[in-house]
């Protein structure tokens, strides 16, 4: 997204300060209709997120609008950046601390409005063109390519697919800057108020090579979150890390969302989708926003850690900040 107009920064000020008289965490257990359900598994533990931390700046001089950020599967400590939209389409390679890494310019892809990048346990990055401002866009576009060898000498890299893809009839359009990919399906969370809406697309590579537009599956409602800048999902699937201009939320499941998110692939896009709202109980938590005196500004990219058991989340802004948010212990918790 491009900068605020001064109308819309004013108001996101205020709403911030209104936002910020309420509790520091909130937590119930809701589907993702947003209606109240049992209490989530013993196995599901309940997360809470301290206050993030300013941890670095971003140093790669092209580097200059970041709208999304995601762990690398396969090297430690580096972290998969892009640019907004009408930049070039170059994928960055930057450490936690948002120190230059490797570069890398991607043949076969366009960056008309690069919003999120998300990766998978295949070894995969994917690059969201799914914003859309001007709320023109009627076909949105994912661009898939084999994750680069940061310490590799390659200046390209050639995208292995492009998986073109509409919301369903009667859906939208709507502006989208978060997505996240797991196991196949590419999720994606609108950018409304006062409650976003999630999708996902069935990644079909022989469908999507044969140019055929795929479909997305209507999920439900996501609670609580609105003005959604960016996702991401845990290693386990089991939890959903959202940004917006409010906060951060994190969605907490009591199985990998593949298990619970249970609905038709697009061969079949007029079938209704058979998930119950019953097998999709979710734990949500809450953090406020930030106090206008710590300023995140723009943050529009968010991921978990690097490992397989994250313990913080990531969080870069168009001002080229780096912040840090560790998941804590409940019980330290000062009340």
């Amino acid at each position: 997204m491009k900068p605020f107009g001064t109308f819309k920064l004013r108001a996101w000020i205020c709403l911030t300060a209104v936002m910020a008289a309420t509790p520091l965490i909130k937590s119930a257990s809701t589907d993702l209709t947003g209606a109240t359900q049992s209490a989530p598994s013993a196995t599901t533990q309940t997360v809470v997120l301290a206050r993030p931390k300013l941890v670095g700046k971003l140093t790669q001089p092209g580097l200059v609008e970041s709208s999304g950020i995601v762990a690398s599967r396969k090297y430690p400590n580096v972290y998969w950046n892009i640019n907004d939209s009408g930049n070039p389409p170059i994928l960055f390679a930057v450490n936690s601390n948002g120190k230059e890494v490797y570069s890398i310019r991607l043949i076969g892809a366009k960056n008309i409005d690069w919003e999120d990048i998300a990766g998978d346990a295949d070894g995969m990055l994917y690059i969201g063109d799914v914003g859309n401002n001007s709320l023109t866009r009627k076909v949105l576009a994912i661009y898939a390519v084999g994750e680069p060898d940061p310490k590799s000498k390659a200046k390209t890299a050639v995208v292995k697919c492009k998986y073109r893809f509409g919301y369903p009839p009667g859906h939208g359009p709507f502006d989208c800057e978060a997505m996240f990919v797991r196991k196949g399906w590419a999720y994606l969370i609108t950018k409304e108020t006062p409650r976003a809406r999630l999708y996902r697309v069935h990644l079909d590579e022989v469908s999507a090579s044969a140019g055929k537009i795929l479909q997305a599956e209507d999920l439900g409602l996501l609670p609580d979150a609105q003005w959604v800048t960016a996702a991401d999902i845990s290693p386990c699937g089991r939890r959903i890390a959202v940004l917006s201009y409010l906060g951060v939320w994190v969605y907490q499941l009591d199985k990998p969302i593949e298990q619970i998110a249970v609905g038709q692939t697009t061969s079949q896009p007029s079938a209704a989708i058979q998930t119950s709202p019953a097998k999709r109980k979710v734990q949500v938590v809450r953090v406020k926003p930030l106090n206008r005196r710590v300023i995140l500004r723009q943050a529009e990219g968010i991921c978990w850690e690097t490992g397989l058991r994250p313990k913080a989340l990531l969080i870069t802004n168009e001002q080229r900040e780096v912040y840090r948010m560790p998941l804590i212990d409940p019980d330290k918790v000062k009340h």
